[in-house]
């Protein structure tokens, strides 16, 4: 898994606000798992992000591994449906429970009173 985090206002030097997702590869399903708690494949934003993410990690493997048996260019990428927060302060809490307790299957569910509990930790 990857942890990502975009700037909302790339070219406001002043205003410093961006969004936690993150991004798994799968290689068992040999795919590309986009995980956000706020945005879904309909937000160009996103997907313009997590693609050229995902495209020079696969440009990174071909040249780190070019005869490895695993190859991940190929792979597709599946942007997966999560609950989305009520909020637009908590995508790292929610970031932190993807990585906590993502298997590939069932989305963890992230509530407010998990945000709680988080942020007392």
């Amino acid at each position: 898994m990857f942890p990502m985090f975009q700037e909302l206002a790339p070219h406001d030097p002043h205003d410093k606000c961006g969004h936690h997702y993150a991004i798994c590869l799968d290689l068992k399903n040999q795919r590309f798992e986009v995980l956000d708690s706020m945005r879904s494949t309909a937000d160009a934003d996103l997907t313009t992000h997590a693609e050229f993410f995902i495209n020079n990690l696969k440009e990174t493997w071909n040249h780190h591994y070019e005869n490895s048996k695993v190859q991940i260019r190929h792979f597709p990428i599946e942007y997966v449906a999560t609950t989305k927060q009520g909020n637009t302060t908590d995508c790292g809490f929610h970031t932190l429970e993807y990585f906590a307790k993502w298997e590939g299957r069932l989305v963890p569910v992230v509530t407010a009173a998990t945000v709680v509990e988080l942020r007392k930790i």
